[in-house]
């Protein structure tokens, strides 16, 4: 059973999962698994559990599989529903807090190619991935344990990826996560004293100079955010004002996939190997409807390790502005600028 165990001095949480030391470790880029299987292939899905959902692709008309979404066969968190199980905080020796490390955790499967990822896949169908992601944001928001949603993608081994066929993660856990919950706080703080959103004042400002906006598109718009945590980093953020990615409209999703494509296209003029994480940033659910916060997909390509300054103080040092890095990303997506 995976716990959740809270750091002694600070406010923040550990998950203890020890069946995530069983997954398989086959990440070779550029060929299959040595022992010739993939758990996420057609024909090799006996090892991988049942479809929940699947979604069929615009982009292949005449293929059935489109997106699947299975269990993660490795879960950080389980769901609880029907254990009886509350979930307050527990003390130990009257010192310690855990509770049972119930939620969701579920493994989006982005293609049936085993040899392909985000860059050769056209945007219709990763507009369909993002669907995927919304509907099931939205099937989770509806059980009882998960506090918030968060849908995250790593590419490459660097980026923590195990396993190279094309996929991603949702993980839904019983309480909000540190980063987002300091989101949150420093969004309705600057709402308090401002009257309005926080990115939504960003982006005006942003659209206004040009030096840190890499691209944009209708409903969209990528940019460099001026304190970046690592080189390259952007965030693409709907133009207009919106907290739950729930409410995301197809044609909002369609868009986010092209800005994604020409971001990630520009990434890989940049960096060999590419590899990157994505982490798409929602509202938590029991605060839909606030007024201060603001949905964003976070891109961060990953040219180096996170070593003992970022771990030790929360504190990242890397040498490029992020006005140089969306002139540098512009130039390679051949946006004026």
């Amino acid at each position: 059973m995976p716990t959740l165990r809270k750091r002694l001095l600070v406010d923040q949480w550990v998950i203890i999962s020890s069946q995530r030391a069983s997954r398989p470790r086959q990440l070779r880029l550029g060929r299959r698994p040595a022992d010739g299987r993939c758990p996420f292939c057609p024909g090799d899905t006996a090892i991988t559990p049942p479809p929940i959902d699947h979604w069929q692709s615009p982009a292949f008309p005449d293929d059935p599989w489109g997106v699947q979404v299975v269990p993660n066969k490795y879960p950080s968190l389980l769901d609880g529903a029907g254990s009886g199980d509350e979930m307050p905080d527990t003390a130990v020796d009257g010192l310690y807090q855990s509770q049972p490390g119930f939620g969701a955790h579920e493994v989006f499967i982005e293609a049936p190619q085993h040899h392909c990822d985000w860059a050769s896949l056209p945007p219709r169908h990763i507009a369909v991935i993002f669907e995927a992601w919304r509907q099931r944001i939205d099937a989770v928001s509806s059980t009882d344990q998960p506090a918030c949603a968060i849908c995250f993608k790593n590419h490459g081994a660097t980026a923590g990826a195990t396993l190279e066929h094309v996929h991603s993660q949702l993980m839904a856990p019983p309480l909000v996560v540190p980063q987002l919950r300091d989101e949150l706080r420093g969004a309705r703080l600057f709402y308090e004293e401002h009257h309005c959103c926080a990115l939504c004042e960003m982006l005006q400002h942003e659209r206004g100079s040009g030096e840190r906006i890499i691209a944009e598109n209708a409903s969209a718009t990528a940019v460099a955010p001026f304190g970046s945590r690592m080189p390259y980093e952007a965030w693409i953020l709907p133009r207009d004002h919106q907290d739950d990615f729930r409410r995301a409209t197809a044609s909002q999703l369609r868009d986010l996939a092209t800005l994604t494509l020409q971001v990630l296209a520009a990434y890989d003029q940049l960096f060999e190997p590419l590899c990157y994480n994505l982490i798409l940033h929602t509202v938590p659910f029991d605060l839909a409807g606030e007024p201060y916060y603001h949905w964003h997909l976070e891109m961060l390509p990953r040219s180096g390790q996170i070593a003992g300054l970022e771990l030790g103080s929360d504190l990242f040092v890397h040498a490029t502005a992020s006005e140089v890095a969306a002139q540098q990303l512009r130039q390679r997506i051949g946006s004026p600028g």
